[in-house]
């Protein structure tokens, strides 16, 4: 299977995504045509055919978008943010904010069902078959973790977690990429790398993986989902942990255990993070200072907000205002 292939793929989702026929293999930013709609989706190509897909765009009514090929692939993907459904040759599944996928596919069919009004933020990183599968043998594993070994007689397949909080500072740095042209593309593959060491081994190979301890109800599981949108609409004066159980139906245990499972860390390592992750787009993009930034993401103490920041990303905060 060609690189090619893989760029074949994505140049179908975005005609559709896009509704146009024209989009061939660019790598410049593209813009929806329709004033409705906003957002963009920035594309790197890399020289050993790694295609990594930023995408952060609201529709103001549903969006179905679909994809056919005869062509396969491996796809890392990172939903950052975001609801919606997905249907691939029979088998289908939700987007889950702040989870990672790894999903290899063949011969397939899929549709894309986007919400209106739901901001969606994605980052999805593509791999040629035979790239992967030359990674697998030197791992020793070329046969069960080829392509074709994992797949047998699937079109398709998902693995699924919620993302290690250690890559955070990494898919940070793959959507803020400080270069342009040919170094942007050197950066990006290096970032992506470590990613997909960082997943293979969590997917494939059982490393860092964490197995699930507690059963919960589809409405346990949407009671956690809501108390992490409500420590996000009330960052800045996040409520503590009883009153956060409280507020979203769920008693405190179930909370703790739940939560850690659906994101892989803890309520408030979660909201710290989140809050640094914040705070750096705010610094990007100049609308207020470092103090300033520090109190509107909740910290009243500006030391303890640099050193928290430092050690996520290992910069000073300052450093961000000085590449705007």
């Amino acid at each position: 299977m060609t690189r090619k292939s893989i760029h074949n793929i994505y140049n179908g989702y975005f005609n559709a995504l896009f509704e146009t026929p024209s989009i061939r293999d660019t790598t410049e930013r593209m813009h929806f045509s329709q004033p409705s709609d906003h957002g963009y989706v920035d594309r790197v190509i890399t020289s050993s055919g790694i295609e990594i897909v930023d995408s952060d765009y609201r529709f103001t009514e549903d969006r179905l978008v679909r994809v056919q090929s005869e062509a396969a692939m491996i796809e890392l993907s990172f939903c950052l943010q975001g609801s919606g459904e997905v249907h691939v040759t029979g088998n289908s599944h939700e987007l889950v904010p702040d989870s990672c996928s790894l999903q290899l596919m063949r011969d397939f069919q899929a549709e894309f069902h986007y919400r209106s009004a739901e901001p969606i933020r994605l980052l999805s990183i593509g791999v040629p078959v035979t790239l992967f599968d030359s990674w697998m043998v030197e791992q020793g594993s070329p046969h069960t973790c080829s392509l074709s070994g994992l797949l047998d007689a699937q079109s398709f397949r998902m693995f699924r977690m919620p993302i290690l909080p250690e890559t955070s500072r990494l898919l940070v740095q793959l959507r803020d990429c400080p270069y342009h042209i040919s170094m942007r593309r050197l950066y990006a593959e290096g970032k992506a790398l470590e990613l997909l060491s960082a997943y293979f081994g969590a997917f494939l190979f059982e490393q860092k993986h964490t197995k699930r301890s507690l059963h919960l109800s589809r409405s346990d599981r949407e009671s956690v989902r809501r108390a992490r949108e409500i420590i996000l609409e009330q960052m800045a004066n996040p409520p503590s942990l009883i009153e956060l159980s409280k507020l979203a139906g769920i008693n405190e245990y179930k909370l703790k255990v739940g939560f850690k499972e659906e994101y892989g860390t803890t309520v408030f390592a979660y909201l710290r993070n989140k809050r640094l992750e914040k705070a750096w787009e705010i610094m990007r993009s100049g609308e207020s200072s470092v103090s300033q930034t520090a109190t509107m993401v909740g910290y009243n103490n500006f030391s303890h907000f640099a050193e928290a920041f430092r050690k996520q990303y290992g910069i000073n905060p300052s450093e961000i205002t000085k590449k705007r």
